[in-house]
């Protein structure tokens, strides 16, 4: 029972606990047994004194470096937007909790992907914060990576590693890439209206009148209504919403052919760069992605809300998801038999 409990307090302070012997380990094998033959023929209190404290040093590295481990935290959180095949920043949070030694020859890498780095020397008792470059494959929600942490000193005669999982996710938008014009779409008159329900509200005044049944409360001009004693409202005209779009049939003629789901990413990553660039131009944006709508708009939230529906995207069979039966034309980004 008690060997189970120390396994436990163990694992809890040592998540992912692996050690690995380092060249020198072999070096120092091979040297401590010929110090020790020549101390014995020759009686040298010397070479006693250098294997006595060879020994000693040995065994305070091992206690030091476990040290080290023990009380070290770290933890990643990303930095800015995350795009597939570019690289990302990580900004790498080390803690050391130790009260009296402080934590130096750190190495922290990612698992799995790439990206690690030597962390600064952390006082007792306190912490640092350093960045690490990496790069995700593919589009979508994602974990991110665990860290492990190394530590070789004093002596580097053993590789002691630690793990930290990471329970935080990162959205990682599709991959930027280099298309031609945007193919945009124009929902018809009719179709805005029901979608918008009728004209936009905030455009610019037309004129004040006296407050009719059906009007909206909204519209009452306060300090006009005070003055007359009598109900006045704000008549304004229409504000156009712009009507540009980009359409995405997710569709696909085989649901299960890898060829086709592959030339999928690459028409959502086409779609996704021609988004960015209008939003990052200033311009009002919409996006059909099958059947659900996101009206056009212009912003740093509406590039998060476009980019954030395409990194999520799935691919479907036939009928499954169809475009609404407004939505016609060849400017839709879809992939049919033989072509794109």
């Amino acid at each position: 029972m008690s060997t189970g409990l120390r396994t436990t307090s163990f694992d809890q302070a040592f998540p992912g606990f692996s050690l690995r012997p380092a060249p020198a380990l072999w070096v120092f094998l091979v040297a401590m047994p010929l110090l020790g033959v020549a101390a014995l023929n020759t009686g040298n209190n010397a070479l006693y004194l250098l294997v006595s404290l060879l020994l000693g040093v040995f065994a305070a590295s091992g206690v030091l470096s476990r040290h080290t481990l023990k009380h070290l935290r770290v933890a990643l959180q990303p930095m800015g937007d995350v795009f597939a095949g570019s690289p990302v920043r990580l900004r790498l949070w080390v803690g050391n909790g130790s009260a009296w030694l402080p934590a130096t020859g750190v190495l922290c890498r990612l698992v799995g992907m790439p990206g690690r780095v030597l962390v600064p020397l952390v006082g007792p008792r306190g912490e640092c914060t350093t960045t690490l470059t990496t790069m995700f494959g593919r589009r979508g929600m994602h974990r991110l990576p665990a860290v492990q942490v190394e530590v070789r000193l004093p002596l580097g005669f053993f590789v002691k590693t630690v793990r930290w999982p990471q329970d935080r996710d990162v959205l990682v938008y599709p991959r930027r890439v280099a298309g031609g014009l945007a193919r945009w779409l124009s929902l018809s008159d009719r179709e805005e209206y029901r979608r918008h329900g009728g004209r936009e509200r905030g455009g610019d005044v037309d004129q004040l009148r006296e407050f009719r049944t059906g009007d909206d409360r909204r519209d009452i001009h306060w300090k006009q209504t005070a003055r007359q004693q009598r109900p006045i409202v704000v008549e304004r005209r229409e504000r156009r919403r712009p009507s540009r779009y980009l359409v995405l049939d997710r569709q696909l003629p085989r649901r299960d052919d890898a060829l086709l789901a592959e030339r999928f990413e690459s028409l959502v990553s086409e779609i996704a760069s021609a988004a960015l660039a209008e939003l990052q131009r200033g311009h009002h944006v919409g996006l059909v992605v099958g059947s659900s709508v996101t009206p056009p708009a212009a912003g740093s939230t509406q590039t998060r809300l476009v980019l954030g529906q395409l990194a999520l995207v799935r691919a479907v069979g036939p009928g499954d998801d169809p475009l609404p039966p407004a939505i016609q034309g060849e400017s839709v980004y879809r992939l049919v038999e033989g072509r794109r």
